[in-house]
């Protein structure tokens, strides 16, 4: 039933992510989200027997004390009076686990949060060294959680301690009272009481384990309740096929949801009303009611009357942050519809201006789960100009891109999501900005080939800067400011003079069209003829002229990058190891709190069960008046030993508490910081889902099963080993029934831990798989909506669910067969001892034998429960082998430091760099990206670097960081050899503003200076020269308001800008820009570019860049292809060759944008 259970609220937890509102989900972000499904669905699977002993261990209780009442009357009611009144005290201390729990599961949600932050973000943060201070913060977050897990773990001691005591005790008051009202003590009054004393053991010590993890699981309970009761998003209505329009929408509103106190959204704040047919309307901005519920600042789009014709191409343009994105979520149906009426014609396809790309193939990524038809897929193949990408792949369409696209340029993934789009065969394409992520000559042909002419025919939606395309399209929408400032028809705008005119004056001036006799560049163009010859710079001189040689290209290396038969994966499979557990998984957790406290805590529990063993000797004692002492001695002696008892045993269950947190502690925290500081082909290759499964349900079982297993199993070890000790000393010759049965109990355990281990391993695994997918598809949810395929995806997901229940069921089913084996195992150990004893009845004196036959009790019943939690534990360990795996064999990036080659402070003063025979490559088993690559850029220069998508401009910033160590050659900057130093020396002196604008969760400063290096003015200052500076000062709190996880309040562009003014308070010698400026304006690029060449007009700048606008006016033009280097010389030297590539590479931007590019360049 529990199997089912947790089945049925994973399930639940998947479809609830797949219908939060916005407002929901920054509440849930989706490490929480995971959390909920990781941990909380297996608490209540857990709790499903634990339940059943919270209502029997009561009853059986009862019925035991009656027996004990039988035997000895009414001293038997002191015993069961101490029973009954430690019950408030348990009940109280019990009670506090509740909220102790729901405490620390709270900082769970937030290290998880944390953690898939940080993963998401890993290339940025290795961008800035900034590992140590994310490690910083989740450790301080881990050990807020800790503290409470501690309390958590220490009531619980308190409790078990308690429990394991209380029949000691009291047996103690039942025999003290017995005997000091005159009663004799007898061998066949004391020993069958102690037997019952001893069978209430075992349950009282399992009642509070099973009372805790019901706690939990009712918290958890709560915790998916409240969740699931959580705020939906409005249902997009299916499409109508017989509407008139593809999408119209009647006196419609919408709004974005927004948190009303710690979280803004940005988004909202640029949102635009689009008018088609009955004129503009405005967008407000407001303190609303959104679903019923006030909000602040709730920016919406009022009453919008828009008709799209069928087969339509419109067109949304206009400023960073003047609701381009929203006016298209509006559509979709992403934005809350508040009033109004809206019709999609037909269904839809979207490509977003941040691709979401699947961990699979690339052929899958593109048919999305539709029939595949080889013409059509070749023909948008083509259209989407990734023809000459999958040659390079080694096998082709059937390549596995990884997760996240992480093995996918910029470029690569924006048109693999296009093509997504183009073959989802819908009527209404929406795309975001599309042609930004790519450089010139490739946008025109997706526009030539893709938009114009594969989607004829097709309603398109398309959000762009390129204003050059916009006279092919039959109707602009231009928004300002969350305005709608013009609509119409191109011609009839340009006509107008207005907003629009003046956007296209910012863009390099109005054109009429696209320059029809600018040759298409084809890179195959600029090489060699011989088969096994290419054209490579060896070195520049001071002129910028290139010397080409011809080299011979490694056979082997252009084989690598041929098609094989057979594909393979390039996200590597998840280890599992085989076998038993192995020593060093034990020894490096018993090591991780020092051995010593192992071994303090054992030797407790050894003390704690000599008190017992020796008290209930000293019974049998007092029985047969050994020792002749009065009765006052005798009950001052058993006291004695079980108030010892007591002590030791409370000593002991705290300790055991101290020692498993600190364990977990150390090695959770040894295991992230390995993960934080493994170099990036690790996270290129490895599932983020793989990974937040060991840091959620493998740290949870360290935190809060273990305890439970370690306890019972040391208890139980230390128990028998006391049993069998006294037995074997009052009566040695049942030695010879203990030994052989001993023996089975062990083979047995043997036979079922070999299967049982590897069910588990197995059932990590295929975890690890649902926790992928559950992760990746709450990325893309978005996507997923539009293209409603979210029925799909809950059937994906389904299946996954069961996948992982076929091992963890057969772990279940093995369980079950084990313990019905040690029952049996059981009675045959108390059937043997009684006939030894029966047999040799003259040769033992009374009190010998009953105190054999008291223990007799509890032998049978501790091998079981030994064997059990041998197994137990063993299997636990499985989460301890994960992450000492991690601990031990994840490969190490440089050291943060190497004191023998340490810089100066100052270095970079100048900022030369020089690159010597560079070659690189992501992995040892794939081919190269850099090859052999060799030029020298002068300290101060600005050099602008463009080339073919995935021609290796985004490697060569990889290796100046040194992200992936290189395969041959130097990097010189300032004199310093830069592969010699460690990355904390490096990479913090190399400003950067990254491709992929990474955010984290957290305030404006914290973003801008996470270190908290900087004045609040200059803080102020680099937002005012990124344009930011007035929306920031919008916001409530100013510097503090608060930024979502990924910057998901922010749009894209927004986000860009936040990282560009971030890289201005570096003020570093050498600054990178990986496509900064992508998702801007025009007039923001300019007003960013005038302020870089201020800011860093002292400083070398290398800008990888698809607008040529942006880098006419550099230094130096690097011109990349496949890895090498095609062209290197000024703007002006290769606009005056038209035969270079950087000359048809403007020729491409279109007749007048090109003319007033070589304006600037000096021509």
């Amino acid at each position: 039933m529990g199997i089912y259970l947790r089945a049925a609220l994973i399930n639940m937890v998947y479809r609830k992510a797949t219908t939060l509102s916005a407002r929901s989900h920054l509440i849930y972000p989706d490490g929480s989200i995971v959390n909920l499904m990781s941990t909380d669905a297996s608490r209540i699977d857990t709790a499903m027997v634990s339940m059943l002993l919270v209502v029997s261990v009561p009853i059986y209780t009862v019925i035991v004390i009656g027996l004990l009442v039988h035997l000895m009357g009414a001293p038997a009611l002191l015993g069961a009076a101490l029973l009954i009144l430690a019950n408030p005290t348990q009940a109280w201390a019990m009670s506090r686990l509740g909220p102790v729990r729901k405490r620390a599961s709270q900082f769970t949600d937030k290290r998880i949060r944390l953690t898939s932050e940080i993963l998401q973000g890993i290339k940025v943060i290795k961008f800035f060294s900034w590992e140590s201070q994310f490690l910083e913060k989740l450790s301080d977050i881990r050990k807020s959680e800790l503290a409470n897990v501690a309390r958590l773990l220490y009531i619980r001691g308190a409790i078990a301690a308690t429990s394991a005591s209380l029949p000691v005790m009291a047996s103690a008051l039942t025999f003290i009272l017995y005997g000091a009202i005159g009663n004799k003590l007898e061998a066949a009054i004391i020993f069958p009481a102690l037997a019952y004393f001893t069978v209430l053991r075992a349950p009282l010590m399992v009642l509070p384990a099973a009372y805790t993890v019901t706690v939990d699981a009712y918290i958890a309970l709560k915790r998916i309740q409240t969740f699931l009761l959580a705020e939906d998003s409005s249902p997009i209505p299916p499409p109508e096929p017989t509407h008139e329009y593809a999408l119209s929408m009647n006196n419609a509103s919408f709004a974005w949801d927004q948190l009303p106190s710690d979280t803004e959204s940005i988004d909202t704040l640029v949102s635009a009303q689009p008018n088609l047919s009955d004129g503009s309307g405005n967008a407000k901005s407001t303190t609303g009611s959104v679903n019923g519920e006030e909000s602040e600042t709730t920016a919406y789009l009022d009453k919008i009357n828009l008709k799209i014709p069928r087969g339509a191409l419109v067109a949304v343009v206009g400023p960073v942050g003047s609701g381009k994105s929203s006016l298209l979520q509006a559509m979709i149906g992403n934005m809350t519809l508040t009033d109004g009426r809206v019709v999609r014609g037909s269904n839809i396809s979207y490509a977003s201006q941040t691709p979401w790309i699947q961990n699979a193939t690339i052929r899958d990524n593109i048919l999305f789960d539709t029939p595949f038809d080889e013409e059509r897929y070749h023909r948008v193949v083509k259209a989407c100009s990734l023809e000459a990408d999958l040659k390079l792949f080694p096998f082709g369409d059937e390549t596995e891109i990884g997760e996240r696209g992480v093995n996918l340029s910029g470029g690569q993934k924006a048109r693999l999501s296009l093509a997504r789009s183009v073959y989802f065969n819908a009527g209404i394409v929406i795309m975001d900005d599309p042609l930004s992520a790519v450089d010139a000559h490739v946008g025109k042909r997706l526009w030539q080939d893709c938009v114009l002419t594969e989607l004829k025919g097709r309603t398109r939606i398309i959000a762009t800067h390129q204003l050059h395309v916009l006279p092919d399209v039959d109707y602009v929408i231009c928004l300002k400011n969350g305005r709608i400032a013009e609509e119409g028809a191109y011609k009839d705008l340009i006509a107008q003079e207005g907003e629009f005119c003046a956007l296209m004056a910012q863009y390099g001036g109005v054109q009429a069209e696209e320059d029809e006799t600018a040759a298409d560049v084809n890179f195959d163009d600029i090489q060699p003829d011989k088969p096994e010859i290419q054209a490579e710079v060896l070195s520049v001189g001071e002129k910028g002229k290139a010397e080409i040689y011809d080299k011979e290209v490694d056979v082997a290396q252009r084989k690598s990058l041929e098609k094989t038969e057979t594909p393979q994966k390039l996200m590597s499979e998840e280890e599992r190891e085989s076998g038993a557990v192995k020593g060093n998984v034990y020894g490096g957790y018993l090591k991780a709190s020092g051995v010593h406290l192992w071994v303090t805590t054992v030797a407790l529990f050894a003390l704690q069960q000599l008190a017992n063993v020796m008290g209930t000797q000293w019974v049998s004692w007092w029985s047969e008046d050994r020792f002749a002492f009065t009765t006052i001695h005798y009950i001052g002696a058993y006291l004695g030993f079980s108030l010892c008892q007591l002590v030791l045993v409370f000593m002991a269950a705290i300790m055991m508490s101290y020692t498993i947190v600190k364990t977990a502690n150390v090695m959770h925290d040894a295991a992230f910081e390995k993960v934080l500081f493994s170099p990036l082909a690790f996270f290129d290759t490895t599932p983020l889902g793989r990974i937040i499964n060991r840091f959620s349900r493998d740290v949870d079982t360290l935190d809060n099963v273990m305890w439970s297993t370690m306890y019972e199993f040391t208890l139980t070890i230390v128990t028998l080993a006391g049993t069998f000790i006294l037995i074997m000393v009052v009566f040695p010759w049942l030695t010879l029934a203990i030994v052989p049965i001993v023996v089975l109990y062990y083979g047995l355990s043997i036979y079922y831990r070999a299967t049982s281990r590897e069910v588990k391993r197995l059932d990590a695994n295929m975890r690890s798989h649902l926790y992928a997918y559950f992760s990746e598809s709450l990325t893309g949810l978005g996507t997923l909506k539009a293209y409603n395929v979210v029925p799909k995806a809950i059937l994906k997901n389904e299946y996954r669910i069961d996948l992982n229940n076929r091992p963890y069921y057969m772990y279940q089913l093995g369980a079950r067969w084990l313990s019905l084996r040690v029952n049996v195992l059981g009675a045959l150990t108390t059937f043997s001892v009684v006939i030894l004893i029966t047999a040799t009845r003259f040769s033992i004196n009374p009190a010998s034998a009953g105190l054999i036959l008291s223990y007799l009790s509890r032998i049978s019943g501790d091998l079981n429960w030994g064997v059990q939690r041998l197994s137990t534990l063993e299997n636990n360990m499985n989460s301890a082998e994960r992450l000492v795996h991690y601990v031990n064999n994840l490969e190490q990036e440089r050291p943060v430091e190497r004191p023998e080659n340490k810089p100066p402070a100052e270095w970079p003063s100048q900022g030369a760099i020089s690159f010597k025979n560079v070659s690189m490559r992501y992995r040892p088993e794939l081919p190269r990206v850099l090859r052999d690559i060799s030029f020298d850029i002068q300290a101060g220069h600005k050099v602008g670097v463009v080339g073919r998508t995935g021609a290796g401009k985004s490697s060569l910033i990889q290796a100046l960081f040194l992200l992936s160590e290189l395969d041959a050659g130097q990097i010189i900057m300032d004199g310093i050899d830069t592969t010699t130093l460690g990355t904390g020396d490096l990479r913090p002196k190399i400003a950067i503003i990254p491709q992929d604008p990474v955010l984290f969760q957290g305030t404006f400063r914290y973003n801008l200076d996470p270190l908290s290096q900087h004045t609040e003015q200059e803080l102020w200052q680099v937002l005012e020269t990124s344009d930011l500076k007035a929306y920031v000062q919008s916001q409530e709190g100013g510097l503090d308001a608060m930024v979502s996880a990924q910057g998901e309040n922010l749009s894209v562009g927004q986000r860009q800008l936040v990282c560009l003014s971030r890289a201005l308070l570096a003020k570093s010698k050498v600054v990178v820009l990986d496509e900064a400026t992508a998702s801007v304006d025009m007039a923001t690029d300019a007003l960013i570019q005038k302020a870089i060449r201020i800011d860093f007009a002292h400083s070398t700048v290398v800008t990888v860049a698809h607008r040529i606008n942006t880098i006419i006016d550099y230094d130096r033009i690097l011109v990349m292809h496949q890895g090498q280097v095609a062209e290197y010389d000024t703007p002006h030297n290769l606009l005056s060759n038209p035969d270079s590539v950087f000359s048809s590479m403007v020729a491409e931007t279109g007749a007048q944008n090109a003319t007033h590019l070589r304006t600037l360049a000096g021509l």
